[in-house]
């Protein structure tokens, strides 16, 4: 019976702590009136990757805080870590512990360790969703294949296009002869 517990105990703790740590890789949503930051939250190389942007952030906030912080508060011990300076906007940065929640401060300098009392938005991560029966699923869209047909040319056409080309030539011959008959005639009054 005693192991039995101990057995149980092992398994809601595994199952506790595999929820912990699923629930902070995820998308990010932090909104407040009038800024929103969207990003994601992944896990690599011993730590989480957490990248995004955020839109409304005014420049400065007030006169001497004129950097923006994300900061990730901790699971284990509850701190207030720093995981990157946004700039323009943009944020890209690392943190190893686990994290419950996220928050973004107004601040004098891009690499404080605390922050300040300035917080302009805060949320948490949500975790990817995997399960299958809420996918959407994109439509599926046929190819249409439209057949081009070769203009075919009638006889008429033809015989027309040979015409007015044989007409365009012969009047180009007309005017070149009549200019080239004019010129000498002109030179022979004047050499008589």
């Amino acid at each position: 019976m005693g192991h039995m517990k101990k057995l149980i105990g092992l398994f809601v703790c595994l199952f506790v702590f595999a929820g912990v740590a699923a629930a902070h890789e995820g998308s990010l949503d932090l909104t407040s009136g009038s800024v929103s930051c969207k990003g994601v939250s992944l896990w690599q190389d011993g730590g989480y990757r957490v990248s995004g942007r955020c839109d409304g952030l005014v420049y400065p906030y007030e006169t001497m805080y004129n950097k923006y912080v994300l900061w990730g508060k901790t699971v284990d011990r509850g701190e207030i870590v720093r995981i990157a300076e946004i700039d323009r906007g943009y944020f890209s940065g690392n943190i190893t512990s686990t994290f419950e929640a996220m928050y973004v401060t107004a601040e004098k300098d891009g690499l404080v360790r605390k922050p300040s009392d300035k917080q302009i938005v805060a949320g948490k991560v949500t975790p990817f969703s995997f399960d299958k029966s809420q996918a959407t699923v994109a439509p599926i869209v046929k190819e249409t294949t439209a057949t081009v047909q070769p203009k075919t040319a009638t006889v008429g056409t033809v015989v027309g296009k040979i015409v007015s080309s044989l007409f365009v030539i012969i009047l180009v011959i007309v005017v070149l002869v009549i200019g080239a008959s004019l010129i000498f005639r002109s030179r022979g009054s004047v050499s008589a």
